[in-house]
């Protein structure tokens, strides 16, 4: 989330993980997101295990989710 979202307006405070063992893929991150005062909670799950590709995929879905935030509200 952290790379799709945060500059010097957005303050993220995230924490990511993933599992990738025994048949079971995922790749997360969720955490708090804080501008102009409002702190939204966001959460994003994807099945696919860790590499560069899943942070990338992480990173655009939590940009599309945060540019929808007026919308979602």
């Amino acid at each position: 989330m952290r790379d799709g979202i945060a500059d010097e307006q957005v303050l993220v405070r995230d924490k990511a993980g993933w599992i990738s063992e025994d048949g079971y893929y995922s790749t997360c991150d969720a955490g708090l997101i804080g501008i102009d005062g409002c702190t939204y909670v966001m959460s994003v799950m994807t099945p696919m295990p860790w590499s560069d590709r899943s942070s990338e995929v992480t990173a655009v879905i939590a940009k599309a989710l945060f540019d929808m935030r007026a919308a979602l509200a």
